[in-house]
């Protein structure tokens, strides 16, 4: 499959389908083997045959998944009732199933409360569930219901810092600034070792009080991602590139699957750094796939992300949460394709390429300041022609000007006038 030949794949599921018609995972593979190959038809079909032979949460999300990827909303929510029926416990369904409705143009944010709300009954304990539920009467701007929904979910669900941060965002996007900072701190006397809430307390200090407050984060947790992170990034602020390097390293060591660390990184270097330090950064983040961080999923598990490269999910949330870092200066070619999801080797000898032949065509003038072309298309070789050279590239097939046999013929022109004029001395 990955070698490109799809074929044998497909044989090697059917018969792997003869010996384990139940198992899951098989029917997934298939499914993703023809949906990645655009058969969507094929997917549909394969689903509905692992939906009657295994029945599992994954097969119905997927089934809702692949609909939802196709702009068929009535289908997904469909296909997430019914599944929801033989799975009613299954939380990410529930998600799934209010996402559509929001996601919908223009979006049904009454129908997605209530798909949320039913969802909250049958799984108290889901976080994530919440959020969802919070999020979209932030959408609807109904502040007081979301504040509601966390106390309700903070009760549910003790400890769970991710709430209380949502707590903190819902005021600040209200204009309560006193009482984001008042639960700032009952947040972090109810979970003192979050490093996703110590990196917002330090955010949220005054410019004064920032340093002093990244102090008391890294005693707490000094290990943790998010308040690297932040430390980071007040180095970063102060113009200390270098220890603000070493500290964005030292969070994507710490956890290499964390998005929003890599962004953060990505968004400095295109600031400050080298070519060299971008094409680093990017090709380390492709390697380590993140797949974690709250900025980081909202904006990768958009359905227009879902199948992009890893590279480019990257350039889009930098392009998205650091728009002022991401256009500070133009990139280098070699970045832009790594960015837009060439392979490493492939990008590097196309810049190379590009440079060369920008080199190579540059319009020659004259000696006497006229404008000389630099290619010339022809369909066929139509002899040698000094300053010359035949060749495909970059404008097509044709001859392109070449300067080294350009100096060449150059050379040979002064050396017949200097000979021209002591004859024409000779004769005076």
């Amino acid at each position: 499959w990955l070698r490109g030949d799809v074929a044998s794949a497909r044989r090697i599921l059917a018969e792997a389908f003869s010996h384990s018609k139940e198992s899951e995972a098989i029917h997934l593979a298939a499914v993703k083997l023809e949906s990645e190959n655009n058969e969507i038809q094929r997917s549909r079909l394969l689903l509905a045959r692992a939906r009657q032979q295994c029945n599992t949460p994954k097969v119905w999300m997927q089934s809702v998944q692949l609909e939802r990827e196709q702009g068929l909303y009535q289908q997904a929510l469909h296909l997430s009732e019914e599944g929801l029926k033989e799975h009613p416990s299954f939380a990410k369904m529930w998600m799934i199933g209010g996402q559509i409705h929001m996601e919908k143009s223009p979006p049904e944010l009454a129908e997605a409360t209530k798909f949320f709300e039913r969802g909250l009954q049958k799984c108290p304990r889901s976080v994530p569930l919440w959020l969802c539920a919070v999020e979209c009467e932030i959408k609807q701007q109904k502040y007081t219901k979301a504040r509601s929904l966390l106390e309700k979910a903070r009760l549910r669900n003790p400890g769970a810092d991710l709430l209380w941060l949502k707590g903190v965002e819902v005021e600040l996007l209200d204009g309560s600034e006193r009482l984001s900072h008042h639960l700032m701190s009952k947040a972090l006397q109810e979970c003192p070792t979050s490093g996703i809430l110590w990196a917002k307390a330090i955010e949220l200090e005054p410019k004064q009080g920032q340093n002093a407050k990244s102090v008391d984060a890294l005693k707490k947790c000094e290990n943790d991602a998010h308040v690297i992170i932040a430390v980071a990034k007040l180095f970063w602020r102060d113009g200390k590139n270098a220890k603000a390097r070493k500290w964005f390293n030292r969070a994507v060591t710490l956890n290499p699957r964390l998005g929003d660390a890599w962004g953060a990184y990505l968004a400095f270097e295109m600031e400050n750094g080298t070519s060299h330090e971008q094409r680093e950064v990017i090709r380390k983040s492709v390697d380590a796939e993140p797949n974690q961080g709250l900025e980081w999923n909202k904006i990768v598990k958009k359905v227009a992300n879902w199948r992009a490269k890893w590279a480019v999910k990257l350039k889009r949330f930098v392009e998205e949460v650091y728009p002022t870092e991401f256009n500070a200066k133009p990139l280098n070619r070699e970045v832009e394709l790594l960015l837009q999801g060439e392979d490493p080797y492939a990008a590097m000898a196309t810049a190379q390429e590009e440079a060369a032949a920008e080199k190579d065509e540059l319009d020659v003038k004259d000696e006497g300041g006229v404008k000389m072309e630099s290619f010339e298309p022809a369909t066929s070789f139509m002899g040698a022609r000094p300053g010359w050279c035949f060749k495909m590239g970059m404008r097509g097939l044709g001859y392109y000007r070449d300067p080294k046999q350009d100096l060449g013929v150059k050379g040979e022109v002064k050396e017949e006038k200097k000979a021209k004029v002591k004859e024409e001395d000779e004769k005076k």
